[in-house]
């Protein structure tokens, strides 16, 4: 029988939000395993002790991890939902008869308070921290990725600009190893005038242009996350302009998480971007192992096989190589350019050897070798490339990292930004990375 619902009369409700709160929710279990209360003590320096009492700032953060744990991107957006989802309110606990604080009251404080502190990066790290005491973290093997955000910024609006030319951190790491060593007779002087053109975008100056082969081109943010090998666990993330190579930042990012947490770390695995001397001397100097496959560099010759650079044999009490045909390359100078030590063939040998057409094609010149000053380093860490431990975890980081990214872009607002700046960016990835251990934490436990 066809039945209709008539017009009802609005009646009076008497009830507490606890009754309304389902039994089984992902937020019960998350507000029994975790207590946000040590929020108060990040940002205790940040109020004044008198004044008007403030909107609790644990409620303004919880709000902000609702967003992120449920995909709503749009603070005016978050703010409607809590009017009207029970269990949000009872998350935050604003009862039915309370307001929901408005989306400009977390815009303000953010403006106000929150810029140029580190009270999102101490709220990630301070999960990471429950992660490790609930045993859900070990740190023994670490896994490392990146992936491009889309930035706030028209791909059209765009300049020209000019900024100072010096060599990265590492690269004067090297130029100071090399005049200790008596490579160079004097320490390098760097041309503080010199400068490279860049493109900047008009509308967001911190994002950068991204040129890489199978990506999209434009102007980008990277998101450099690192995870546990256990269970996925996000233990560092680092953001940087789209224009950044990705072994940039690695080494003090690890160093940084290592030394912070404590971590008793056996392993690090990245992908080919991340193979750099930098990465494989830093973990062999603490004794870890680093899983990264050798990655194709560009400028260098293309030898046949059988005379790779890598067949050339290094006599390291007598500083010299040795070429397949047993002649001897012998160290001839420091390149100060590429940072490298030569090695050098006679002529004589060159030109008499029956494999000089393979080893060296046409060129009239003797074979030479370049060295890097890490070589050793990288040598040692290239014995574990296609080991068992090796390509377990290569297979963990796929699972891991490029799972995570995934899972992020889909479900906790990773996969563009509407904010602008590298603070701003940052925000957004912590707290994406944040929603992501707090909703593995509440599944494991």
């Amino acid at each position: 029988m066809l039945k209709k619902d008539t017009e009802k009369q609005m009646k009076l409700f008497s009830g507490t939000l606890e009754e309304l709160m389902p039994k089984e929710h992902f937020l019960r279990d998350l507000d029994r395993l975790v207590d946000f209360n040590f929020i108060y003590e990040k940002v205790e320096n940040l109020y004044s002790d008198t004044g008007r009492p403030s909107v609790d700032p644990v409620v303004l953060i919880k709000m902000l991890l609702v967003g992120y744990l449920y995909g709503i991107n749009s603070e005016r957006k978050l703010e409607q939902e809590i009017q009207v989802n029970i269990a949000y309110r009872w998350f935050l606990g604003i009862d039915l008869d309370e307001c929901v604080p408005d989306h400009s009251t977390i815009s303000q404080l953010r403006r106000r308070k929150f810029d140029g502190t580190t009270l999102f990066r101490d709220i990630f790290d301070e999960v990471v921290r429950k992660c490790i005491e609930a045993g859900l973290i070990d740190g023994k093997l670490l896994l490392t990725d990146s992936t491009h955000i889309r930035a706030n910024a028209r791909n059209d609006l765009r300049e020209i600009i000019e900024v100072p030319d010096t060599p990265t951190e590492y690269m004067q790491k090297l130029d100071r190893e090399a005049y200790e060593l008596g490579l160079i007779k004097e320490p390098v002087e760097y041309d503080e005038t010199k400068t490279k053109e860049i493109t900047k975008s008009t509308t967001d100056p911190e994002c950068g242009l991204m040129k890489r082969p199978g990506k999209p081109l434009g102007f980008h943010y990277l998101d450099h996350q690192t995870c546990d090998s256990k269970h996925g666990m996000i233990t560092d993330v680092y953001v940087t302009a789209g224009n950044v190579h990705d072994s940039t930042p690695h080494t003090k990012r690890l160093e940084y998480q290592i030394d912070k947490f404590g971590f008793k770390t056996e392993a690090v695995c990245a992908d080919a971007s991340y193979d750099s001397g930098e990465v494989h001397n830093a973990m062999l100097e603490r004794n870890i192992k680093t899983f990264i496959p050798e990655r194709t560099r560009s400028g260098v010759p293309n030898y046949e096989s059988d005379f790779d650079p890598k067949v050339f044999v290094y006599d390291e009490e007598r500083n010299l190589y040795i070429c397949p045909a047993g002649k001897e390359l012998r160290y001839s100078g420091y390149r100060k350019k590429d940072r490298r030590k030569r090695y050098t063939a006679q002529k004589s040998d060159c030109s008499s050897c029956p494999y000089r057409e393979k080893c060296n094609g046409t060129s009239k010149n003797p074979r030479t070798i370049d060295r890097t000053l890490h070589e050793k380093a990288r040598s040692v860490q290239r014995e574990n490339i296609d080991t068992p431990e090796y390509l377990a975890a290569m297979r963990f980081r796929q699972i891991w990292c490029e799972g995570n990214f995934s899972h992020q872009k889909a479900n906790h607002n990773l996969r563009r930004t509407l904010k602008r700046g590298i603070e701003r960016v940052t925000e957004q990835c912590l707290l994406s990375a944040c929603a992501l251990n707090l909703k593995r934490l509440v599944k494991l436990l």
